[in-house]
């Protein structure tokens, strides 16, 4: 399954041909998803004031994209993991793309996995807020089922 970014065109014209000049077409990247792989089913027990949401679903998949959902989350971005999803402690750092979920920017999410009490830590930095305070929580990791992420959303998850 592929799925399109729609990038930003910076242009500079002369105010003479801005009324006559056409709009310029947006650029695109296409992205394909790997193969899933794992699901997490947060659950915060000290969450950021800014986004308050308990419950969070991040889908992952083979080549190092992610889809997360929330009550007020859903978008994409890639990850690289510090060790195996399989192994008894290990970390994972996510870039989120561009999202109307971080006022249009990225946001940087390093996570920290604890199997033995099911337990992660998170620490984050956004644009918007250089000052994110530790979060934690607990998890859930099960077999990603989904081939693509792209029409899920927590109203439709919510719904199976």
């Amino acid at each position: 399954m592929k799925f399109s970014l729609m990038g930003i065109l910076f242009s500079i014209t002369s105010p003479a041909l801005a009324d006559t000049a056409p709009p310029p077409a947006q650029p695109s990247i296409t992205v394909e998803f790997g193969k899933p792989t794992y699901i997490h089913r947060l659950h915060y027990k000290k969450m950021y004031s800014e986004k308050p949401f308990e419950e969070a679903i991040l889908y992952y998949y083979d080549n190092g994209l992610y889809k997360i959902i929330s009550p007020g989350e859903n978008h994409y971005g890639a990850y690289v993991v510090e060790g195996d999803f399989t192994d008894e402690e290990y970390k994972i750092s996510y870039i989120s793309l561009p999202s109307v979920d971080w006022g249009g920017n990225v946001a940087r999410h390093d996570l920290v996995f604890k199997k033995s009490g099911l337990t992660f830590e998170q620490k984050a930095l956004a644009q918007v807020d250089q000052h994110i305070p530790l979060q934690h929580g607990l998890y859930r990791q099960e077999k990603n089922p989904e081939e693509s992420p792209v029409a899920i959303t927590w109203e439709s998850h919510a719904q199976r």
